[in-house]
């Protein structure tokens, strides 16, 4: 299911539940009661039992239909799941809470099928020309998510392929994975990025043969002089964006998501709490080089609650040691397999630290001030800095429970699951770029050995390791259920399994979405399984999960989505 459908049916379904988009308990006692259908529990037992009862906002009972009968009272509410599944709340393991939903609202699709219509640089311009043609002079036109290696000519438009659309508007346009940009001429020169400009820390100002400027970005370094005149969110595209993407992510079952660098977004997602824009739950990963922000937390740490209807939570500072492995950004222990035009053969990516010695003190500091932290890796050099820095911080200052997050974590050696497993370190897996990008990874990025270890979840498993898995959306829709399809069969777009012996099963992927997610972001005293005494986050899904083929597992649709105990998505 794309994007667009999941706005479509979430949208209208909102209008069917009114303007709060919940339901109300309708029994005397304020309890309502789930059976006739697996109950899907997800706790250390992963027991699947027969009924569940709800009070208010908190799971009352679980277990024997008997039992909670009594414990819910003769007044209760009786639901019929009718052989449908009920689930935890999924948790979002990582993504860009609610960027989805602003790119809707303000810039041009330039996704490949089926999320978009690109199928070369003709598509391309094509449809930013008609964004252009609809835009004041001056005024900028912004794309998001070409993605160049899916494309005809497989390469990254240029900043003559942009001119040739507009050069009496800026133009910027975004790669799929986030980590690259391509400015026109006149964006470039907005941006003051000059033939003589050197290239900042952690990204590069691409030139071609003839040694000049050719627009393409690399690294958001590099892209940090575009990013900084960009036109600014406005509240009302913040709020509009908030209320989009609340109802993207219920209806994709989605209970907690996941803000993963977006630091500006706080106070407004405190007033989505207190004016009922935001429907679901959001966990705040603050940027962790952004030393004021940090400060600005005074003693909260991950794990705190921001806002008075407990919406809004704090979770671990961000940090970046590499960029994209489809965007050859990402930085390996050896060169990419095969090299695009313009690379040199060794070339083997780049850090985004200029110095191990930077990165180490850094994750020190954060480490000494009681921090967890998260950082993006994709690479298997920057997963390895990563577990040296995480490692370091703890020899010179030990702590039990430090959760430190491996994110992405994707081309993860054998010997660095070992290291992983032995410091407790928490994974959360793109495990959807088996599907989105495995052939490419398979046959150019990193070659078939390398890409057949890619999430490696059956190894992590093995090693006793607990780990998230996520989609990274807007790179890729938001759909939990694509992970646990990801995850199960790794099957790639064209029909090839990659990595075979890295599958695991159907309940093994699930906790990865459920309460290892909770784990992950310190929230799991409150969320992520179906045991009283937590909050009454639940999801019906229209199949059992664990009685469908496994290619099917991405098609489960959503029946109903639950936040505290009231609805706020119901498939129409």
């Amino acid at each position: 299911m794309i994007r667009r459908t999941f706005l479509k049916s979430a949208f209208a379904t909102a209008v069917l539940l009114g303007s709060s988009s919940t339901t109300l308990f309708a029994a005397k006692n304020g309890v309502r009661v789930y059976e006739g259908g697996p109950i899907f529990t997800m706790n250390d037992k992963n027991e699947i039992v027969e009924a569940l009862a709800v009070k208010g906002d908190t799971i009352l009972a679980v277990g024997k239909r008997a039992d909670v009968l009594k414990a819910a009272g003769s007044d209760a509410e009786i639901v019929d799941l009718k052989g449908r599944a009920l689930i935890p709340g999924m948790i979002d393991g990582h993504s860009h809470f609610p960027n989805g939903a602003y790119r809707e609202l303000t810039m041009v699709n330039l996704n490949v099928p089926p999320l978009g219509e690109v199928t070369c640089m003709a598509d391309l311009q094509r449809l930013l020309k008609a964004r252009a043609d609809k835009t004041p002079e001056g005024q900028w036109v912004i794309g998001y998510n070409y993605n160049d290696l899916a494309m005809k000519e497989q390469r990254h438009p240029t900043r003559a392929d942009l001119d040739a659309v507009s050069t009496k508007h800026p133009i910027f346009v975004r790669h799929v994975s986030g980590h690259l940009g391509v400015g026109n001429s006149r964006a470039l020169e907005m941006a003051g990025i000059k033939e003589d400009s050197t290239d900042p820390e952690g990204g590069r100002f691409r030139r071609g043969a003839d040694g000049k400027l050719d627009g393409v970005l690399e690294g958001p370094s590099a892209q940090m002089p575009v990013n900084k005149i960009l036109p600014p969110i406005t509240d009302e595209q913040q709020m509009r964006s908030i209320a989009m993407d609340s109802m993207t992510y219920a209806a994709a079952g989605v209970t907690t998501a996941n803000n993963g660098g977006r630091p500006t977004m706080d106070e407004s997602f405190l007033k989505g709490s207190k004016n009922g824009d935001l429907k679901i739950r959001v966990v705040i990963w603050p940027n962790g080089r952004n030393p004021k922000l940090i400060e600005s937390y005074g003693k909260k740490r991950q794990g705190t609650q921001l806002d008075e209807a407990g919406k809004v939570f704090l979770g671990p500072v961000k940090l970046f040691a590499d960029g994209s492995p489809q965007g050859y950004t990402a930085w390996f222990s050896k060169p990419y397999y095969k090299q695009l035009p313009g690379k040199p053969a060794d070339f083997r990516g780049f850090p985004v630290f200029k110095s191990r010695e930077e990165l180490f003190a850094l994750v020190q500091k954060l480490h000494d001030d009681g921090w967890q932290i998260t950082t993006h890796t994709n690479g298997d050099q920057a997963i390895q800095d990563m577990i040296d820095a995480y490692s370091a911080a703890l020899k010179a200052n030990p702590r039990k429970d430090h959760r430190h997050i491996l994110n992405h974590c994707q081309f993860c050696r054998p010997d660095q699951v070992d290291a992983i497993a032995e410091m407790g370190f928490v994974p959360s897996y793109f495990v959807t770029h088996t599907w989105f990008w495995g052939d490419i990874h398979r046959d150019m990025v990193a070659g078939p050995e390398r890409a057949a270890h890619i999430s490696p979840l059956k190894a992590a498993l093995n090693k006793g390791i607990t780990f998230a898995l996520h989609n990274d959306t807007p790179v890729t829709p938001i759909s939990p259920l694509m992970d646990v399809f990801s995850a199960v069969t790794r099957l790639t777009s064209s029909g090839k399994v990659l990595g075979p012996d890295q599958r695991i099963t159907v309940m093994e992927a699930l906790r990865g979405v459920t309460i290892n997610g909770a784990y992950m972001q310190r929230l799991e005293d409150k969320i992520g399984s179906l045991e009283k005494g937590k909050l009454a986050d639940l999801v019906i899904l229209d199949k059992d999960p664990t009685k469908v083929a496994p290619e099917t597992l991405k098609d489960i649709k959503v029946d109903e989505t639950i936040v505290g105990g009231q609805t706020v998505y119901k498939r129409a």
